[in-house]
């Protein structure tokens, strides 16, 4: 089920009302970072039997009004995370000759210093997001029986390695 994860969890309407962007900016640039970020920030936290179920249902059209409702709560912290992976990618162009600092000529563009200032201000936003969603998880744990976040093994008890370590 791995290609459902590509399935994007929010929509360009869900971005917009939620990431940091302006409402006139063209997010067509943004979208291919809503699958990054949901890959590298947001699947680790949902565990990927229930990234799974969402990319399903949402390839359905079949959203049940729990997962809806998480969707809800995963759409602000999505968000911030695809601008943050976008903002290097916006700043500078890979190109055949190179790469390229975008410039305009109705405005100055932002200097490294700037743009690195700028994404960890964007991160620390998104991880606060992401620290809710998982409040919000843990706090609705009854309605996401196949919650498995990364990371979060149960160890059995009594459980033996086969190792036997000596007392000195």
């Amino acid at each position: 089920m791995s290609e459902l994860i590509q399935i994007p969890l929010i929509n360009e309407k869900l971005f917009k009302l939620h990431s940091p962007v302006t409402s006139n900016t063209d997010i067509t640039e943004f979208v291919p970072y809503i699958s990054i970020a949901q890959e590298l920030h947001i699947t680790p936290v949902l565990g990927r039997p229930l990234a799974d179920e969402l990319c399903r249902q949402i390839a359905d059209n079949s959203l049940t009004a729990e997962n809806s409702d998480l969707i809800l709560k995963i759409a602000p912290a999505l968000s911030f995370y695809a601008v943050y992976q976008a903002l290097p990618f916006h700043w500078a162009t890979i190109v055949n000759k190179g790469i390229t600092v975008r410039e305009s000529e109705n405005s100055k563009g932002v200097d490294i210093k700037d743009l690195a200032q700028l994404r960890q201000w964007i991160k620390n936003d998104a991880d606060v997001l992401k620290a809710q969603l998982t409040s919000f998880l843990e706090g609705c744990r009854a309605n996401y029986p196949l919650w498995q976040p990364a990371g979060k093994c149960e160890q059995k008890e009594g459980f033996d390695s086969g190792f036997y370590f000596p007392k000195k």
